[in-house]
């Protein structure tokens, strides 16, 4: 996936949002179907998925194998990548792509950086 390009809205192996890697990276590689809200799809802002997106997830304290980061903008959420080998895969904005940074470069592109791992239950 490292390259796809990314696009608003996407979740396909052609182009891919943050959220759509996420579900991408569960869906073929953990052979899990992510439990979510009708926002994403509806187009609503990012934070209006975060919210109502957020409760299937249970916050841990450090990033774990096959988890997510929430990456903050001052006090709002705005991004959303996986925590792959103690890196962090993502897709980023306009005229971005997929990546794999280290978790210290996401750290230093945020003013706060929160971990879950995904709540089955």
């Amino acid at each position: 996936m490292i390259g796809v390009p990314w696009s608003d809205r996407a979740c396909s192996f052609d182009k891919v949002d943050c959220w759509g890697l996420v579900v991408l990276f569960y869906r073929h590689v953990l052979d899990i179907e992510l439990h979510h809200t009708a926002d994403y799809e509806a187009g609503r802002d990012f934070l209006t998925c975060y919210e109502g997106d957020v409760v299937f997830w249970e916050q841990v304290v450090k990033p774990i194998n096959n988890g997510i980061f929430v990456g903050y903008t001052g006090s709002m959420p705005a991004h959303v990548g996986l925590t792959v080998d103690r890196k962090a895969l993502h897709s980023r904005g306009e005229g971005g792509g997929v990546r794999m940074d280290s978790l210290l470069v996401i750290e230093r592109a945020f003013s706060k950086l929160e971990f879950y791992q995904y709540a089955t239950d």
